[in-house]
């Protein structure tokens, strides 16, 4: 392409930028495009072996040589046309230009990034594996650690630091299992689709895509250079995951509040006041909250760039929106260390459990389960009955005339058997409910992590050994045409 006059504006605001992004960080990836599809080329005669083995010769040259300058040069519109200006020098303009046979930018563009995202959620999904198992780790420990769950705002319930954080650990699975799935919308190639609607020349579409280790090719052209999914399934997903960890953070800060005292965290996680001896600042939390909601909120705005876009090929589906969202996995993975070092050294306090317990009736549901086991009275006449025991200051006569104005027979429960019913431990260990926080209970939870943790770490690693031997494929292919 002969050398252009672009406006000094749009080469500093639009063509500069992209250049630079594109050098540092899709350079590589559009090498492999480039030789895949000249194997492809070759493999299907739609270029000799003699033109394959020239052009061959010329990217593996460049490989280690060409050095693409700081700032786009004049006249050039982009890094493509560079390389291939570069390619020209190296073996001849004409032949230099058969590498763009059936081939566009688009298909290109698409491809490329594609082969750099998925590589990046491939490393989101492995840190939260990580997480994930150390999160597990923690509630195994956290099974005999008495806290208290709040609905609304207010006590609700006794349960175990295991179950609580369990409940966290199955949410984080759950975004990881949306994550999984993003990656394999990404990991679709485009090549062969061109433009729009693909060529005249006999391409193999298949091959290329094999070839750079994708699970597939996107069957329609026209989808292939239009869609967004690949790019809102990715920032919507990571929106969740962010959405979910900002919740957690600010449920945590709310436990770990003077007022509420349920758990406590370590000198090197708390920051002091300049002012006040006294003060005692988790604001770890508080970064987790403020880093979370600031990737989701750059995800959202991955996501609202495709509002009121036509459904073609278009420059949203370009680098600049591909390394935002980029930039907000690497921003999430900050927001998941945090976190995990905040959970792992978190430590919970079991006497203010009890007293909170004690002041607010919390272990009363279990004393109208009971009544309702024992007497066989209905629940809602239960719980009148302990409303009335709640409302009185806790007073066991209270309890004891309800009881009897409610049903006309005697409470002959002693005053030591209901204090064992309304004893923390009881409510815990009576729950033995799938899910519930008893160790009973609690097994259905990690059987259930364990298996959908093991299931996409099996995923993960065959996804990614099928790239490790698509890279070795294409080297050899690649190979094979440099020595004819």
């Amino acid at each position: 392409m002969a050398d252009k006059k672009f406006s000094q504006v749009y080469v500093e605001n639009v063509l500069d930028p992209a250049y630079r992004n594109w050098k540092a960080n899709f350079y590589a990836a559009s090498l492999k495009v480039h030789k895949a599809h000249l194997c492809m080329l070759y493999e299907t005669g739609i270029i000799s072996k003699d033109k394959a083995k020239e052009i061959a010769g010329g990217i593996a040259y460049l490989e280690h040589e060409f050095s693409a300058p700081g700032h786009i040069p004049e006249g050039v519109e982009d890094l493509y046309f560079l390389f291939e200006k570069a390619l020209g020098q190296q073996i001849g303009d004409e032949n230099a230009a058969w590498l763009h046979t059936a081939r566009s930018r688009n298909d290109m563009d698409t491809t490329i990034f594609r082969l750099v995202l998925r590589e990046e959620l491939a490393v989101l999904i492995e840190r939260l594996q990580v997480f994930s198992k150390a999160l597990l780790a923690r509630c195994l420990q956290g099974e005999n650690e008495l806290t208290v769950l709040f609905t609304h705002g207010q006590p609700a319930n006794p349960s175990t630091t295991a179950h609580y954080l369990s409940s966290f650990l199955m949410e984080t699975i759950g975004d990881m299992k949306w994550i999984v799935q993003a990656l394999a919308d990404v990991n679709q190639s485009t090549m062969g689709a061109c433009a729009i609607t693909g060529s005249g020349f006999p391409v193999d579409r298949q091959y290329v895509s094999d070839l750079l280790g994708f699970e597939n090719y996107i069957p329609n052209t026209y989808q292939a250079v239009s869609t967004s999914h690949w790019l809102v399934n990715a920032a919507s997903t990571i929106r969740n995951l962010m959405i979910d960890i900002g919740r957690f953070a600010a449920d945590l800060l709310h436990k770990a509040s003077s007022e509420v005292g349920l758990y406590r965290f370590p000198d090197d996680l708390v920051q002091v006041s300049s002012i006040m001896p006294q003060k005692r600042n988790p604001v770890i939390l508080e970064h987790i909250r403020i880093q979370a909601e600031m990737v989701a909120g750059a995800c959202d705005a991955v996501a609202h760039s495709f509002l009121n876009v036509p459904y073609q090929d278009v420059n949203e589906n370009a680098d600049m929106i591909i390394s935002k969202l980029i930039e907000t996995i690497h921003e999430s993975t900050s927001v998941i260390d945090l976190l995990q070092e905040s959970v792992l050294k978190m430590k919970s306090d079991p006497a203010r459990a009890r007293e909170i317990c004690r002041q607010f009736g919390v272990t009363t549901t279990e004393l109208a389960d009971s009544l309702v086991r024992i007497y066989g009275i209905g629940f809602r006449k239960a719980h009148h009955i302990c409303a009335e025991y709640v409302a009185s200051g806790y007073d066991i006569q209270t309890l004891r005339d309800s009881f009897f104005k409610e049903t006309m027979q005697a409470l002959d429960l002693s005053n030591s058997r209901i204090e064992e019913i309304l004893d923390l431990g009881t409510f815990i260990q009576v729950r033995k409910t799938p899910g519930g926080p008893s160790h009973e209970g609690i097994k259905a939870v990690y059987a259930r992590a364990e298996e959908m943790l093991g299931d996409m770490e099996k995923n993960i690693i065959s996804v990614k050994s099928k790239w490790h031997r698509a890279d070795d494929a294409l080297e050899e292919a690649f190979k094979a045409l440099i020595a004819g």
